[in-house]
């Protein structure tokens, strides 16, 4: 994938547990209530006692987090006497297991399903089920990525709050000029190399001077999704990263990294990413990458005059009912046991992430994890985007692909360790290495002992 600067949106979600992991081993939780209800053990506030809701949050950077306040703003609105307090913090993670730890957590805050698996565990999180069916909700209202990930050991630990729906888009400009139909599209992983090949540019000394996809580490666990593979058996409780599919579609890869020739290709993504000016796309350099709605800012900004189009990442046979295939990442909230303002705080991300799930996200620019609010959310950015923006016409292919996706990375205590395994072992195998086939079974082996190692301790 062309390499982007550091956003909110890179890849976040992998980011390391073992700090947590370390801090909560020595924490020693209150008691869940047994009604399943956030009641503090205090008496409820009354509706004119002002109450401060310290809110612990990922930090996206000034823009971003400033557009996250807003939810927060209408809340108030609502709610004049709950002000909501933002903490951003970039390690986040450390921060909240350190005040979990003390006994001072905040009401509410940002996880991502790797922390949720280890703080499920030690059981310092509310178990927000029977709040959310309370509320009228079921798994079907939710985007089935994103819930599914919010979950561990059957128990819901954290309320969806944001999605990331990565699409295909597409340069109609390199297309029109490598000979192929602009209207057209791959929709499948094969014709997206066919077209790859047909669009790949090289000089005299092998440089790349124009790419169609160009593959990275990052992708591994979407193509494996998409071709029906998997990485985690939860029945048994073993790692399946050394599948058949999984290695045919790691094969697959390296095949197609041969083609581009690997240090070529580190080379040519040495030019700016997809957030800044001069990137590959913008100069008519790559016809492909994939990414987010959100990516319509920087292609206005550097890439006023392209004609692009997104599409839906391609499937093995380019079937509506493939899509179910996606694998969609993104973030959730979630209330330690020990919070002050327990009630608050599940009447607020309960108001942010599903009663105003479409406002929150064209508002902070995240993709909403209820289905039904994506209409609105929809509505919401052609209101923002202004009617003639060239992503309008594709809103819709992020939110079908939102509401399709079933497949989510394991929610394990070492999903971080696991990820940075299948990192190394696929720079290894693209080198040519080391065969997937031993790759894979080298992850296997690795990821498992570490696992049973996590579930023992």
């Amino acid at each position: 994938m062309i390499r982007q600067r550091l956003s909110r949106r890179d890849f976040l979600q992998w980011s390391s547990v073992a700090a947590g992991g370390m801090i909560l081993a020595g924490c020693t939780p209150a008691a869940a209530p047994t009604d399943g209800a956030a009641a503090s053990d205090s008496a409820a506030v009354t509706s004119d006692e002002q109450i401060t809701l310290n809110v612990l949050a990922e930090n996206w950077g000034e823009l971003y987090n400033g557009l996250m306040t807003i939810i927060g703003d209408e809340y108030t609105k609502e709610h004049p006497n709950v002000t909501v307090d933002w903490n951003f913090d970039p390690d986040w993670q450390t921060k909240l297991t350190t005040l979990i730890a003390a006994g001072t957590p905040p009401d509410c805050n940002h996880i991502r399903p790797g922390a949720l698996a280890v703080m499920g565990r030690k059981g310092v999180l509310l178990d927000l089920t029977d709040l959310v069916t309370g509320a009228g909700h079921t798994r079907d209202d939710f985007v089935a990525s994103i819930y599914d990930s919010s979950t561990y050991d059957g128990k819901l630990y954290a309320l969806p709050g944001g999605a990331d729906y990565i699409c295909l888009f597409y340069s109609k400009d390199a297309m029109r000029d490598a000979g192929l139909d602009p209207e057209q599209p791959p929709t499948t992983a094969a014709e997206l190399i066919e077209q790859s090949m047909q669009l790949l540019q090289k000089n005299a000394s092998g440089d790349i001077e124009r790419i169609g996809y160009a593959p990275g580490a990052g992708n591994l666990v979407d193509w494996t999704f998409i071709h029906d593979g998997r990485f985690y058996d939860e029945g048994s409780g073993k790692i399946t990263a050394n599948e058949e599919v999984n290695v045919d579609v790691l094969e697959w890869m390296g095949a197609y990294m041969k083609e581009l020739d690997i240090d070529k290709l580190a080379a040519f993504n040495q030019r700016p990413g997809t957030y800044e000016a001069g990137n590959a796309f913008s100069t008519k350099q790559a016809a492909f990458f994939f990414n987010g709605f959100w990516t319509f800012e920087a292609l206005d900004e550097f890439s006023p005059d392209i004609d692009y189009g997104v599409a839906f990442w391609p499937t093995v046979n380019g079937t509506e009912e493939e899509r179910a295939n996606y694998a969609i990442s993104g973030w959730m909230y979630s209330i330690p046991q020990e919070s002050a303002h327990r009630d608050e705080a599940w009447d607020f991300i309960n108001y942010a992430f599903i009663d105003q799930a479409a406002l929150m996200g064209y508002k902070t620019l995240n993709g909403p994890c209820v289905k039904a609010a994506l209409p609105d959310w929809e509505a919401g950015l052609r209101d923002y985007m202004g009617a003639d923006n060239r992503m309008v016409p594709y809103l819709e292919v992020f939110s079908q692909t939102g509401a399709a996706a079933t497949n989510f990375f394991p929610v394990l205590p070492i999903g971080s360790y696991y990820n940075d395994e299948l990192t190394r072992i696929y720079d290894l195998v693209m080198r040519e290495e080391v065969t997937a086939q031993a790759g894979l079974d080298e992850v296997t082996a690795n990821v498992q002992a570490e696992l049973d190692k996590a579930m023992a301790g």
